[in-house]
């Protein structure tokens, strides 16, 4: 039997945007689903969600819960094979060359299959790019894997999109299966070895109604900010996410010399990669 995968997907960006990029949690199935399970039960009265925004470093009970969250997540990936957390930060050149392939691919390739609607269109050119990067990113992992089930953070243009019913070649396809066979179709020709996506497998979902999407929203945000408090002094939120993520994570965490590869403006605290490309920061459980 292949190995199955369920998989959170979010973005993130700097304030200023001269930064941005995804982050991913990909768990087997089985263990996706009991993380999911033990997240619910760690929710503080009052939280609906685990959220980097609505994180309060001020609140003990707050930094205790996601705390415990990161740990969980982290204990979720250390139980079973394939499992990736994963932050790529792209700089501002590479994330506008990335979005505009996507923004002139997309529409080439579903014009040839007579789709025109613009909710369509402008949807799947929104989800590819965090689409490819995430078949690039899990490019290591065997042929044979298959990714049962990704789940995408929904914004305004993906939320028009996911509901759409299209009509392809007198099939009935709800618009994400058509982003699944365009991604997979980018799969076999350049990364072989990521898993391919079930045809049904990509929904689009609010962030409260999934755990794998709100541990990549975390992972993302709170290693973001160690990356940031690693170049110089920020602000206490942002300098206490860091600590939280240090202390989930300290023995696994890569030696990088970030200073060589970012830095951090001392004014704005706004993060800028010294290079032209993608920073990607892996915490792979051993």
């Amino acid at each position: 039997m292949s190995l199955e995968l369920l998989v959170g997907l979010d973005d993130l960006a700097t304030e200023r945007q001269l930064t941005s990029g995804w982050s991913v949690v990909a768990l087997p199935l089985g263990e996706a689903s009991r993380f999911s399970a033990k997240a619910a039960a760690l929710l503080p009265t009052g939280m609906t969600e685990f959220h980097a925004a609505t994180f309060n470093s001020s609140d003990a009970a707050s930094r205790k819960a996601y705390t415990d969250f990161l740990s969980l997540l982290r204990t979720a990936a250390e139980s079973g094979p394939g499992s990736l957390l994963a932050t790529t930060l792209n700089n501002k050149s590479w994330h506008t060359s990335l979005t505009t392939f996507a923004d002139k691919f997309v529409p080439t390739i579903l014009a040839g299959q007579g789709i025109v609607d613009q909710a369509v269109i402008q949807g799947a050119a929104d989800a590819a790019p965090s689409l490819f990067t995430l078949v690039r990113l899990l490019d290591s992992h065997p042929g044979s894997a298959l990714l049962r089930r990704l789940e995408m953070d929904k914004n305004t243009k993906t939320g028009r999109f996911a509901i759409q019913n299209l009509a392809v070649r007198g099939v009935s396809l709800l618009a994400p299966d058509l982003l699944a066979i365009l991604v997979n179709g980018y799969r076999n020709q350049l990364f072989p070895l990521s898993p391919a996506i079930s045809p049904s497998g990509i929904v689009v979902v609010d962030s409260a109604s999934s755990f794998l999407v709100q541990g990549a929203d975390v992972l993302g945000n709170f290693s973001l900010n160690y990356l940031i408090r690693s170049l110089g002094p920020t602000t206490p939120g942002r300098t206490k996410k860091a600590e939280i993520f240090e202390h989930v994570f300290h023995d696994v965490l890569p030696q990088t010399q970030f200073g060589t590869l970012a830095s951090l403006d001392p004014q704005t605290l706004e993060l800028a990669l010294n290079n032209p490309g993608a920073l990607t920061f892996r915490v792979e459980p051993v």
